[in-house]
């Protein structure tokens, strides 16, 4: 797990291991502390964001899920999804992320963030250092599994009271992530990026990217949207072979819900963003253009555009 400024808190841990003045401020660890730790340490070993939530305090997470969202809120009055668009990606509406509870808030937000962690067999205690409120923070020395090599890790994890128990607070490392993020400041140097991108990135033109044809497919389609035209959109834009072997009441369905659901609508314009950004796979001599949509805060990772008789539509 990443540490920071670890020297400043070993500052503190020094009561434990020397007598002075601060030796009545160190503490050991109790057992439910140690067991927030370890569950902490453990989620983050797993790599997944959601194992993760559930072992940081709940009013850690609502506090962090309320603050976006007034942050997102404001900008959208403004007509802007800048942050919105940083912290869960472009797709990604506001209207969904309010329905969002606090733990999967921060389930999805984590995709973007970067916690390491290794999986320890032991770990040595050496102390606990309080902070301002009911903070504590606890550091020890993990020892590696066997066949994991000899080197024990020093670790530091925050945790806070729970009832009678303790759970972790949020780490520091990762609200300075969050505000890098809403900042759209780089992360430092050494960092590891983030398997999930919040803006699609344009493809170097002299490899390869969107023909003159597909963006005027996608800024068709996407003035239509943005005029609430599905109609246009669905009788023109998608492929001849989706229109065939979808019946006139289900198209009409598809209409209607385009028409009466703005988050649908905004969805579909922001896939058609996204497309113009990146390089699709072409198939079948050139005539259908497969598009990689994983990471991208959609419902689906794919999608296709088709040419028929020299002229590109949505596939599917």
């Amino acid at each position: 797990m990443r540490i920071l400024a670890l020297a400043g808190f070993l500052i503190g841990l020094g009561a434990v291991l020397a007598p002075s003045r601060a030796a009545s401020e160190a503490e050991s660890v109790s057992r439910p502390q140690r067991a927030a730790v370890e569950a902490f340490l453990g989620a983050v070993a797993s790599g997944n964001p959601g194992t993760v939530a559930y072992a940081l305090h709940p009013t850690e997470l609502e506090k962090l899920r309320a603050r976006l969202l007034e942050l997102m809120r404001s900008e959208s009055t403004r007509g802007d999804f800048t942050i919105r668009s940083r912290l869960f990606g472009v797709a990604t509406t506001l209207a969904e992320l309010e329905r969002l509870t606090a733990l999967d808030f921060y389930a999805l937000l984590g995709r973007r963030l970067v916690l390491v962690g290794r999986s320890y067999a032991d770990a040595r205690y050496l102390g606990a250092v309080r902070d301002s409120g009911d903070l504590v923070h606890v550091v020890l020395r993990g020892k590696p599994p066997e066949g994991r090599g000899t080197v024990q890790v020093v670790e530091l994890v925050s945790i806070l009271p729970y009832g009678k128990d303790w759970k972790a607070a949020i780490p520091s490392e990762i609200e300075a992530q969050i505000d890098d993020l809403v900042s759209g400041r780089a992360p430092p140097a050494g960092l590891p990026v983030p398997g999930v991108s919040g803006v699609a990135t344009a493809a170097p033109a002299a490899l390869t990217g969107n023909p003159p044809a597909i963006l005027e497919l996608l800024s068709a389609a996407e003035k239509e949207l943005v005029a609430g035209d599905c109609e246009s959109y669905y009788r023109q834009r998608m492929s001849p072979d989706f229109r065939r072997v979808t019946s006139t009441k289900a198209l009409e369905a598809l209409i209607s819900g385009c028409r009466r659901n703005d988050e649908l609508r905004e969805r579909l314009i922001a896939t058609l963003r996204i497309l113009r950004g990146l390089t699709p796979r072409f198939e079948y001599e050139g005539n259908r253009a497969v598009y990689d949509l994983s990471n991208q805060g959609l419902p689906y990772d794919r999608i296709a555009l088709q040419r028929i008789d020299r002229r590109w539509y949505v596939a599917e």
